[in-house]
């Protein structure tokens, strides 16, 4: 390339540039000896070097998130669609220090919930007890203390136990209901747990302000209880430094767990200020983080004296705050308290809680979530408030779930912390899809599923509209109006039938109990229509479950079905319509709902009346089975469901299919039956014939499947044509029983009780082999009124009814069987002439209704007869 006569800027740049360029090293331009050390005194260089050290690992530590993410994605997708997991790790010692647990406890936890299919089963049995008890419950009108019942099911897992205290606290939910005196009298004063906190957590975007406070004051509880018990095991598993004698007082366990703690060779440990010789502000510390604040006010008034010495003001103030129900300080007292110094670490403890001090700093270990939950105030409804709950969830959120469960790949699994913490915070759409999350490798999704129902249940779960909703994530995080955090909720539909999806064809019974589940939130307000999609969502889920129960006995205690007798037996879903907002029938509701779903507990809108059973489960599911050609299954349906017209209709539609199926066009030859079936299709025809007749004559019993009520469009009987055509279409099959069996002459006489070939019609004055021609043309203008099966029958009874007469023919000829004269058998023989040729006209005139093999086939046999 020429660089002569073209004027380029970028050119002339280079070349001027020609000289430094050529004294330009590049070996060592990317070498450690072309850095340059920092002097110490350099802070402006320290500085820039720092900021861009930590953009460098800021952009890496971006990059390697984007990625995983991007991957774990891809994956979850992959596994959702295979229906599997993926397995990951174990603790790490931030969380386990949160939570007052040590690291050696967690990865016993996380060890012994390996994912074994034994030990799966088995705590899904044990969590599907509580399931029916709950539904149960509800449907006998009562409350179901449901949070405890899944701690019982927790099967002394420790996190999970707690994870469900956590709950309980939460919801004040007792551990059992008072003994039944009398039943009305327990129905009326019994506590009411179902959806009773739905209208101060789903009403508007952010809860209300005494539901806020009532998720603090569980939070707190919940960490109280949790470190009382490890207390208790550490002064028992230290009898002999405990000493703790028989005072069976808290205090009394606070003094020896101190003494445990604390005391080393006749001596407190350094940095423990004390009060006539005790460690009082420890030990008053301890009682406040176990809840005991009464007890902890005692023990300051025995030292009264030598505290006011000290630390004048602080017992007033002590008992101030802990007579105030919002746990705070007038603004003047608590000035007075900020000012004190102390080398105490629980002492600085007490002073920063009762004065509400510098809350991020953590002084003593095992106790900075407490603390923070202790500081809360929920008195004022500005979620901006540094002390509320929001902005203390923002904090929680902002660390994320790495700094309470195991890292990825390194070879522990979730323990269920986060999901415990997000509880803690009123995050529990989030706590349900932490739990969840396929990188738990599925050690924690029976858990998920059933915090799911227990907070559905309560009416703090938040579900997802099918407008939000996503197809590989469960959990959705919607834009809030006040823009402070995004509003969760969850798709709760979709949870459950990837939970009961794994056993549902083996027990569907059990399936069914988790649907019921679905109903709770069609309550919820918003987004509008929401409540609507859960009612479809669970009514669709229950048609699912019956297509795929496959039919049997355990298919009809699922429906319901009919005795020999007629009489019918009830199943289990009508026996729990009231579960799904369902009656028997749209004009009447033969079960009444339970008390738990009445209008009194119910605050969404009033267009959520119950349905009708028949028309959201019996009849789409009968057509979807009738789709999936699972016939039996769908007239047992349309039966229940009192359509009797369609199950003849259907039973025609059956016939007339069976008959086509089994008949063999190809190949025919001279003589003997054509219609034949295999041994399967042989077994389908018995029963399927079994059942027609035994419907039919029930229904002429009892006068239904008349067709009375069904009209055609011409104004004509659809219903009574439909039960001529089963009628007709059952002699053709009895026709070729016969017709296989060798009794030609009873088949022959089947088939011309049908009256569908024109056999009666030959003349009697004339030749012999004329027929009326009239007659049969004007019968077979009248093919197209015939019904839509009998019409695709058309080339099987035609074949059937020429083999008949070719049958009864040869044995005639033969002399088989027959004791006659010969003048008697002359005329025998003309009769079975002319109706063979009055088949051949009626053939002759629908002659594009059949196959050309059909029609030869027919020729040929009116010859050999005629011979």
């Amino acid at each position: 390339m020429k660089l002569s006569g073209v004027k380029s800027p970028k050119r002339d740049y280079l070349l001027a540039q020609a000289s430094s360029i050529a004294h330009l090293n590049g070996s060592t331009t990317f070498s450690s000896s072309f850095l340059q050390p920092l002097q110490d005194t350099d802070v402006s260089s320290f500085l820039q070097h720092t900021h861009e050290q930590n953009l460098i690992s800021t952009i890496e530590h971006g990059r390697k998130e984007t990625q995983e993410s991007f991957y774990q994605v891809k994956k979850k997708r992959l596994f959702e669609q295979l229906g599997a997991s993926v397995p990951v790790a174990a603790s790490t010692s931030l969380a386990a220090s949160t939570m007052g647990m040590s690291s050696s406890t967690m990865k016993k936890q996380a060890s012994s919930s390996a994912p074994l299919s034994l030990q799966m089963h088995t705590k899904m049995l044990a969590y599907d007890r509580t399931i029916v008890a709950l539904n149960s419950a509800r449907l006998g009108g009562t409350s179901f203390p449901i949070v405890h019942a899944l701690i019982d099911a927790a099967n002394n897992n420790n996190q999970i136990v707690f994870m469900f205290t956590v709950l309980a606290n939460i919801t004040q939910e007792p551990p059992s209901l008072p003994p039944l005196e009398h039943a009305s009298a327990h129905i009326l004063n019994s506590p009411v747990f179902e959806r009773k906190y739905a209208k101060a957590y789903l009403t508007s975007q952010t809860p209300a302000i005494s539901l806020r406070k009532q998720i603090v004051s569980g939070a707190r509880q919940a960490l109280e209880e949790q470190y009382l018990s490890i207390i208790q095991r550490t002064v028992h598993s230290h009898p002999s430094e405990a000493q703790l004698g028989g005072d069976p007082s808290t205090a009394n366990l606070v003094r020896a767990f101190c003494a445990v703690r604390f005391y080393r060779q006749g001596e407190w440990l350094s940095g423990l200020e004390l009060v006539k010789g005790t460690p009082v502000w420890a030990q008053v510390f301890f009682l406040v983080r176990v809840g005991e604040v009464s007890e902890a006010f005692q023990v300051l008034m025995r030292v009264k004296d030598a505290v006011d010495a000290r630390e004048p003001g602080f017992i007033d103030a002590f008992r101030i705050w802990a007579d105030s129900t919002e746990r705070s300080l007038p603004r003047s007292i608590r000035d007075q308290l900020a000012g004190a110094q102390t080398t105490d670490p629980f002492k600085l403890a007490l002073y920063k809680l009762v004065a509400r001090l510098d809350a991020g700093r953590r002084s003593i270990p095992n106790t900075w979530l407490w603390m923070q939950f202790a500081m809360v105030d929920e008195s004022s409804s500005d979620e901006n408030d540094e002390s509320s709950l929001a902005s203390l969830t923002k904090v929680l959120l902002a660390y994320g779930e790495r700094h309470f469960e195991p890292a990825i790949g390194t070879g522990g699994q979730k323990s269920g912390l986060w999901a415990s913490v997000l509880l803690m915070c009123g995050q529990f759409e989030r706590a349900v899809a932490s739990l969840w999350d396929h990188d738990s490798g599925g050690s924690l999704q029976v858990e998920a599923v059933h915090l799911a129902v227990a907070l559905a249940y309560h009416g703090l779960l938040r579900v997802s509209s099918k407008a939000e909703g996503s197809d590989v994530d469960i959990l959705t995080l919607s834009p809030s109006t006040t823009g402070v955090q995004h509003i969760p909720s969850l798709a709760l539909h979709t949870l459950i039938w990837r939970y009961i999806r794994q056993f549902v064809k083996m027990d569907a019974k059990e399936g069914l109990q988790y649907v019921y589940i679905l109903p709770l939130s069609a309550d919820q307000p918003s987004p509008p229509g929401v409540g609507r999609e859960q009612l479809e969502a669970a009514w669709e889920l229950v048609r699912r479950i019956i297509v795929m129960a496959n039919g049997g006995p355990m298919w009809e205690e699922l429906v319901g079905g009919v005795r020999g007798d007629g009489t019918r037996f009830p199943g289990v879903i009508p026996t729990h319509l009231p579960l799904l907002r369902l009656s028997l029938s749209s004009s009447s509701n033969t079960y009444p709902s339970p008390q738990a779903l009445s209008s009194s507990s119910s605050f969404g809108p009033p267009t959520l009346q119950t349905s009708d059973y028949k028309s959201q489960i019996l009849l789409p599911t009968a057509s979807s089975l009738l789709s999936n050609d699972c016939l039996t299954e769908a007239i047992k349906l349309y039966d229940l469901a009192g359509e009797y017209d369609t199950v003849v209709g259907c039973l025609a539609q059956a016939l007339g299919n069976l008959v086509t199926s089994g008949s063999t066009t190809s190949g025919l030859g001279a003589g003997g039956m054509t219609w034949s079936a295999t041994g399967d299709q042989q077994d389908r025809t018995k029963e399927l014939e079994k059942t027609a007749r035994e419907i039919l004559t029930v229904y002429e019993r009892l006068g239904r499947g008349t067709g009375l009520g069904v009209s055609g469009p011409s104004g004509s009987n659809t219903g009574g044509k439909d039960r001529d055509a089963c009628v007709k279409l059952l002699k053709i099959l009895e026709a070729s029983e016969r017709g296989r069996d060798g009794h030609v002459e009873r088949a022959l006489e089947i088939i011309e009780s049908t009256a569908l070939v024109p056999l009666d019609v030959a003349t009697t004055s004339g030749k012999e082999s004329e027929v009326d021609v009239m007659k049969v043309t004007k019968k077979a203008e009248e093919f197209t009124l015939q019904h839509e099966a009998l019409q695709r029958c058309l080339p099987v009874y035609l074949v059937l009814c020429m083999d008949a007469l070719s049958g009864v023919a040869s044995k005639i000829k033969s002399g088989g069987g027959v004791h006659a004269g010969e003048a008697q058998i002359h005329a025998t023989l003309a009769i079975l002439r002319k109706k063979s040729r009055a088949l051949m006209v009626y053939a002759g005139l629908l002659e594009y209704r059949m196959s050309p093999e059909v029609y030869g086939y027919l020729a040929r046999g009116d010859v050999e007869i005629a011979l």
